[in-house]
């Protein structure tokens, strides 16, 4: 309020606001049901973001992706421990393991929407920026001088 409005856009006052997801939110969806990887990545990373008032209903469909993608990379890097960096092909011939890529695939998916979802700190700073309701937090020094 004290700088005013930076962008001189107008300020939507009709914007819609939606209301921070509740404690039900926690339970992993069906979506993530035949999953445990997911479905264990949902119960960790579900709780820290609607304490921190991050998440709503609408990025659900964001985090069922998020908890799917690590699952992927899970399975993949198993699989890349089991079988080693390179395999051989039917003719012995060294090849990089496939799983490599579906591994380093599902990794980009997830830091993209780990930073979309707010679970980075530049992910956190872009959240704050642009007007993410914040935790409790300690008053100011400064709080209520100007009123």
């Amino acid at each position: 309020m004290l700088r005013g409005n930076p962008g001189k856009r107008p300020i939507n006052r009709d914007e819609p606001t939606i209301a921070p997801a509740d404690e039900s939110f926690d339970t992993p969806p069906r979506e993530l049901a035949n999953d445990p990887d997911a479905e264990k990545e949902w119960r960790r990373v579900a709780p820290l973001l609607r304490v921190a008032r991050l998440v709503t209903e609408s990025e659900r469909a964001a985090l069922v992706a998020l908890c799917q993608q690590w699952s992927r990379y899970l399975a993949a890097h198993a699989q890349v421990i089991a079988l080693g960096m390179c395999i051989e092909t039917t003719k012995a011939v060294p090849i990089p393991n496939p799983y490599l890529l579906v591994a380093d695939r599902a990794l980009t998916h997830c830091h993209r929407l780990w930073s979309e979802l707010g679970l980075t700190p530049t992910g956190r700073a872009r959240a704050n920026k642009i007007g993410a309701p914040k935790g409790d937090t300690a008053p100011s020094k400064w709080a209520g001088l100007l009123t």
